[in-house]
């Protein structure tokens, strides 16, 4: 199955062994990678001018330095173009608190996952039947 996935994490480790999991899973076309919510924003701008898909998921860290993921989700937000909605959002944190978790509801953040990230989770995102 072809999916174009955009990982957000200052962590390269995380973003290697996440790009190694996807391939493993067959997921290996398009995986794209930001080291914080602007470098993603600015992937994203890139769908306008065709030099990159629009991803259709992404898997965002919360904590990072120049936009974290929080703020990331609300610039995306407010962002307009085609098939926006159609991008699932993520979030893949170390953070269990209950805060965070509650914030990424109240964002429209339907999947939260704390890392390491577990294959069979991540199986089950990736083949939801709520891809449009």
């Amino acid at each position: 199955m072809n999916k174009n996935v955009l990982l957000v994490d200052d962590d390269h480790i995380f973003n290697f062994l996440s790009s190694r999991l996807f391939e493993k899973l067959g997921f290996n076309e398009g995986i794209h990678m930001a080291m914080n919510g602007a470098e993603a924003l600015k992937l994203i701008n890139d769908y306008y001018s065709g030099t990159q898909s629009l991803p259709d998921v992404i898997l965002l860290d919360l904590n990072m330095p120049v936009m974290d993921g929080f703020e990331f989700i609300e610039a995306f937000q407010r962002i307009r173009m085609p098939n926006k909605e159609r991008v699932k959002i993520v979030i893949v944190s170390s953070s269990r608190d209950e805060k965070d978790i509650a914030r990424a509801r109240s964002l429209g953040i339907t999947h939260y996952l704390t890392k390491p990230i577990q294959e069979k989770d991540l199986l089950e995102i990736m083949n939801s039947t709520r891809w449009s």
